[in-house]
């Protein structure tokens, strides 16, 4: 691959994943302190307030997102920047109007009796938060990623503040949320001046409809993918809010079904680089440049996180109460989860999306959202609170082993082109010893604390050789 494409695509992985380590270390911070001043009842009925959103905002963001990404790289950058400002007006006022006009629709059902104005409230911050999602791929495209750094930075310290304001100040739960709604409408004026002020003049009315013919093809897919994917992501979760009435046990288990914070962040960061920057090699027939990086990046994403995983599982009680102050009985959870996180090491999914085919990604997603309703359904019956949890995880293996599948019979795409090689194979045979003499202080000795502190020391110096060691001839470093 040749030197300067391998520089541009580490420049945009680097400001995305800095970008977004500081939006997901930040939510992770709120939820620290509010764990701490709030009781579990209060903290679990505003986590559900968030499910109307965390299914509608994502999905229409990744899916704009995921457009521009490769509506820029593909097409003209400033006829893509102006159709996905106009996509992104109306995916904001469409989620917006649902939780408006729902309001009392969706309190019920998710047993939140008297909270109908949280809904209502919270339709304005819904509205503005995904049009002011493109803000990423935005500055991404028009090259202005220290934008990108400083925006996400100013943006997440003025929502943390509403937040953790909101809750100190003991405002009711409506208010809290209609608060908020400050935060996204600062984002969503700075994303239209930024974009007003890169763009040399608006497009013609005749390039606007080519481009959003195009765009909205490729959205369509896109937003398909999405919303199915992040509603098989959060279905678990709905699924315990109709299921149990407690707020306090939803309370539990969202604090358990978390991954561990930054790994969304960093392979997100990777798959919207490797769509971005090789989307023409790949719709040309040259896979060869792209392969190698996503191997690339899989198998540094697997040394990096493997010992931090294994470390996470054995001691997951001790890391609960170190991050929020408590919810042990959140840890079963919260181990199912880490597995979870194994099927996001790889990017067969990237490749497809820089493909062009995210119809064939939608369609395996809206698989693996009827394969995990249907076994949450019956587990959440059959062995109850941890069924949907090992429901999703079953749907994240069914949906990559797809993805595999699919690359293997259309495109001639091989599994071991995208999956770690033998350079893992240190990490391999020296992972027991990672977790093994903490495993020991704790169950054995009954000195959990030390042992946590002994296997965090070991993965850490085990990765920071692991990673330095020079990788063995024919393998990605």
């Amino acid at each position: 691959m040749k030197l300067p494409q391998l520089t541009s695509f580490y420049r945009k992985l680097g400001a995305m994943t800095i970008a977004r380590f500081i939006t997901i270390g930040t939510a992770l911070l709120v939820t620290m302190v509010l764990t701490r001043i709030i009781s579990g009842d209060v903290y679990g009925a505003y986590r559900k307030l968030w499910l109307i959103y965390l299914i509608l905002g994502p999905a229409f963001i990744n899916a704009l997102a995921s457009t521009l990404y490769y509506r820029g790289g593909a097409g003209d950058p400033e006829h893509a920047v102006a159709v996905n400002l106009l996509l992104g007006a109306a995916a904001g006022l469409l989620t917006g109007a649902l939780a408006l006009f729902g309001a009392g629709f969706w309190a019920e059902i998710l047993n939140l009796p008297g909270l109908e104005d949280g809904f209502r409230f919270f339709a304005l911050y819904m509205a503005l938060a995904v049009f002011a999602g493109i803000a990423e791929p935005l500055f991404v495209t028009l090259g202005r990623k220290k934008w990108l750094i400083s925006y996400s930075i100013g943006y997440n310290l003025i929502e943390a503040s509403l937040i953790i304001g909101g809750f100190v100040f003991r405002l009711e739960l409506p208010y809290i949320m209609l608060l908020m709604a400050l935060s996204p409408a600062l984002r969503a004026a700075f994303v239209v001046l930024a974009s007003v002020k890169s763009m040399k003049q608006w497009p013609a009315l005749g390039a606007l409809r080519t481009e959003a013919s195009a765009s909205l093809r490729y959205a369509a897919g896109m937003f398909l993918l999405a919303v199915t994917s992040t509603a098989a992501l959060y279905a678990d979760k709905w699924i315990i809010a109709l299921f149990f009435e407690s707020d306090r046990l939803y309370a539990v288990y969202e604090i358990g079904a978390r991954k561990i914070p930054f790994v969304i962040a960093l392979t997100s960061a990777v798959s919207a680089a490797l769509v971005s920057e090789y989307s023409k090699q790949l719709t040309s027939g040259s896979y060869d440049a792209a392969l190698q990086e996503a191997r690339r990046a899989s198998q540094r994403l697997a040394l990096l996180l493997l010992p931090v995983l294994a470390v996470l599982f054995v001691f997951a009680e001790q890391a609960l109460f170190l991050l929020f102050g408590g919810f042990a009985d959140s840890a079963p959870i919260f181990r199912i989860y880490l597995l979870t996180v194994l099927t996001q090491l790889v990017f067969p999914q990237s490749i497809l999306l820089a493909l062009g085919r995210s119809d064939v990604n939608a369609r395996f997603s809206v698989a693996e959202l009827v394969f995990n309703v249907a076994l949450s359904l019956a587990l959440v019956m059959w062995i109850g609170f941890a069924g949907p949890a090992l429901a999703t995880l079953a749907s994240h293996v069914f949906f990559t082993a797809a993805l595999f599948g699919y690359c293997r019979a259309h495109y001639g795409i091989r599994v071991r082109s995208l999956v770690p090689g033998r350079g893992l194979l240190p990490l391999l045979w020296g992972l027991p010893l990672v977790v093994l003499p903490g495993a020991l202080l704790k169950y054995q000795a009954g000195l959990a604390w030390l042992g946590f502190a002994a296997a965090a020391t070991i993965a850490a110096v085990f990765i920071l050789i692991v990673l330095n060691r020079k990788p063995a001839a024919g393998t990605t470093s």
